[in-house]
């Protein structure tokens, strides 16, 4: 799609930081406004709809007649993650208004995450990019996925969120807190293309769509890169509970001052074999329960995304010395 869009459909995960209809209602208004107000000649649709028929809401507005030029949906990364899953391999262009909490993929994306209206403004004059996009056991995921303290942490932040009724910031240190009183160590194999591992003793396993970060450079731990083609194999080599919590912290802070932790190689797929049937993974912050082994692999440009463009790279003319400022 090489012009700018003229119709969008923006589908609004009802369960996401909405606490009642009256609270998603509003957030509805908020959205049609901000788009209005973005480019008011844009046909813009917005709708409600459960977590659980996004994915089925999605494949039936495409396959229609009168079917947009791009389906936005308003959420978090889970969100992303369950539309992206039915996106994947097929041409239907997909938008995404960061509405959650982390919002990565968005802000890979180059959208605003922080302002309503300029992330409106940035999709309906945005254009259509292919990016990688990562699976597991057919499962699609559009960050990473995460083996061992990571979802456990997860899980246990969900349920002290359902029992206390705390967010999840709130509720994310009690969660480190138990999981690394029990700290369970994995024994996992790891193998892919010239790649093998067995036996490997572990709390922790990355597994990122794209490079997070610079392995020896120290900086944030982002993606430069939503199309570089590559998993991202992070193995954390620490036992101790409190080495573990510095390297996940440098990871968080600097990727390079993490990497003394972490066995890391970048691979096109891999497969993950436990000394159990089912383990517990995340994948985008979400917890699923998958049958070992884990069959990782790459899809290439295999989602389409409607993002901002992409700027030009600046080229600059040669001075004709060395440190000459002509």
């Amino acid at each position: 799609m090489g012009e700018r869009v003229a119709k969008l459909t923006v589908l609004v995960n009802a369960a996401a930081g909405s606490v009642d209809d009256a609270a998603l209602a509003a957030d509805l208004d908020a959205i049609r406004e901000a788009f209005a107000a973005a480019d008011p000649s844009v046909d813009v649709a917005v709708d409600a709809v459960e977590p659980d028929r996004l994915g089925d809401t999605m494949r039936t507005m495409w396959a229609g007649p009168d079917r947009p030029d791009a389906i936005v949906v308003a959420g978090g990364d889970g969100t992303v993650n369950c539309a992206a899953d039915a996106a994947v391999g097929t041409d239907l262009v997909l938008g995404v208004l960061p509405r959650g909490t982390f919002n990565h993929f968005a802000k890979d994306l180059g959208l605003p995450a922080d302002d309503l209206t300029a992330s409106a403004r940035a999709l309906v004059t945005g254009v259509v990019r292919q990016v990688d996009v990562a699976e597991v056991n057919g499962r699609a995921f559009v960050n990473n996925s995460v083996l061992g303290v990571y979802p456990d942490m997860v899980a246990i932040r969900d349920q002290i969120r359902d029992e206390r009724g705390w967010g999840k910031v709130r509720a994310v240190p009690v969660a480190a807190w138990r999981v690394l009183r029990a700290f369970p160590i994995h024994r996992l194999d790891l193998v892919g293309p010239d790649f093998v591992r067995h036996r490997v003793r572990t709390p922790l396993v990355f597994i990122g769509n794209g490079t997070y970060g610079d392995h020896d450079a120290e900086g944030p731990v982002a993606r430069a890169s939503l199309d570089d083609g590559v998993l991202d194999v992070a193995v954390a080599r620490v036992i101790s509970r409190w080495r573990l919590v510095t390297t996940v912290v440098r990871a968080l802070v600097s990727g390079g001052e993490a990497s003394r932790d972490l066995d890391r190689t970048s691979l096109t797929e891999v497969t993950v074999t436990a000394h159990r049937h089912h383990l517990r993974v995340a994948l985008d912050g979400e917890i699923v329960w998958l049958e070992s082994p884990l069959r990782y692999r790459l899809r290439p440009r295999a989602l389409n995304v409607l993002a901002p463009p992409t700027p030009d790279p600046v080229t600059t003319e040669p001075s004709a010395e060395p440190g000459s400022g002509a």
